[in-house]
């Protein structure tokens, strides 16, 4: 049930921008373009013993804000995700900020961040890391709504010997400020959902991008790797996709291919949406095909990851444009 908070702002919402104009959020606050230096003070052996549960530790979160103040919030940080934490040596976190603390700094009570970690050591722990919020980033000049997702440098802290790491992490919005700016609520008990039951332009751009960047790990059915919002207005649902490490784009060293479907290799590119209209699915061709130096641009112009990952990544970006005018996959994607 949404509390009364919940519900004003989804009012708020529907005129647009205003339950934000004056109000921002955490995520607002950490939002910057390029990469944000952060902090992260906490027990590593305490976070390593709590692997397996979902039970939460106080942590110290600190960054520096627009105005070059330094911002310490008091936090609780516990491991989530459900693979990536069995096989991670060092696991992804959720942040949860106090909503009291939240509110009397005067921000929106927006109070869970996900934070996506370097999960390996080594500088293919690093470059994975990198590939996927570069994921994120060619979705967001795909879709109208997305995470928003911020690449940080984050320093982990340990209070056990005072030894600092630091790594490269992404932290992503909360779930419940993504619905509220889609004007819309997470629909978290909808399992089993028709693909008819969706935004017919969302649903055809979310399943060609995942089929671009070779993303088998999703399941609209299962609910997997995707938050479903139902829009306040009635209109069809909206799927936003999340977790893009066994795609071929990230092409993680952990990642296996999914023999469900007949994967046989990460990164094999596999059509895995429903069926759509023919002349729907032209339309959502050709929306990609007009994006298509935006996506190599942001590719090419990503100059985090060295000159030759990213090459190979535009070449894999130009195989897809290529597979898009064969029969082959037009017959396998339209109904």
């Amino acid at each position: 049930m949404k509390t009364f908070f919940q519900t004003l702002l989804i009012t708020l919402c529907s005129v647009p921008g205003l339950a934000f104009a004056g109000s921002p959020s955490i995520f607002n606050e950490l939002e910057r373009e390029g990469v944000l230096a952060v902090e992260l003070e906490l027990s590593l052996s305490t976070m390593e013993s709590l692997a397996k549960t979902d039970e939460e530790q106080p942590a110290v979160f600190r960054f520096t804000d627009k105005l070059g103040q330094t911002q310490e919030w008091r936090v609780d940080v516990n491991v989530r995700g459900r693979f990536r934490r069995r096989i991670c040596s060092f696991p992804p976190l959720k942040i949860d900020f106090s909503k009291k603390e939240l509110e009397s700094r005067g921000l929106l009570p927006f109070d869970d961040l996900k934070l996506v970690t370097h999960c390996q050591e080594g500088k293919e722990g690093e470059e994975a890391v990198l590939r996927e919020y570069l994921a994120y980033k060619l979705y967001s000049q795909l879709a109208d709504y997305n995470f928003r997702a911020q690449l940080v440098k984050i320093t982990y802290i340990n209070t056990d010997d005072g030894a600092r790491l630091a790594k490269y992490g992404i932290l992503l919005e909360d779930t419940d400020e993504l619905a509220a700016r889609m004007n819309s609520e997470e629909c978290e008990a909808c399992y089993g959902l028709d693909a008819s039951r969706i935004d017919s332009r969302a649903y055809g751009i979310h399943a060609l991008f995942q089929y671009m960047i070779g993303n088998t790990d999703w399941s609209l059915a299962m609910g997997r790797n995707l938050k479903v919002m139902k829009p306040a207005d009635g209109t069809n649902y909206r799927i936003i996709p999340y977790d893009f490490d066994f795609s071929g784009l990230v092409n993680a060293d952990y990642a296996v291919p999914n023999e469900d479907v007949g994967q046989r290799f990460v990164g094999q590119r596999i059509y895995m949406g429903e069926k759509i209209e023919r002349s729907d699915l032209e339309q959502t061709i050709h929306f990609f095909q007009s994006k298509k130096e935006a996506l190599l641009r942001c590719v090419k112009e990503f100059s985090l990851l060295d000159e030759g990952s990213r090459r190979e990544l535009a070449r894999y970006l130009e195989r897809f444009y290529d597979s898009l005018e064969r029969e082959a996959f037009v017959r396998a994607a339209s109904s």
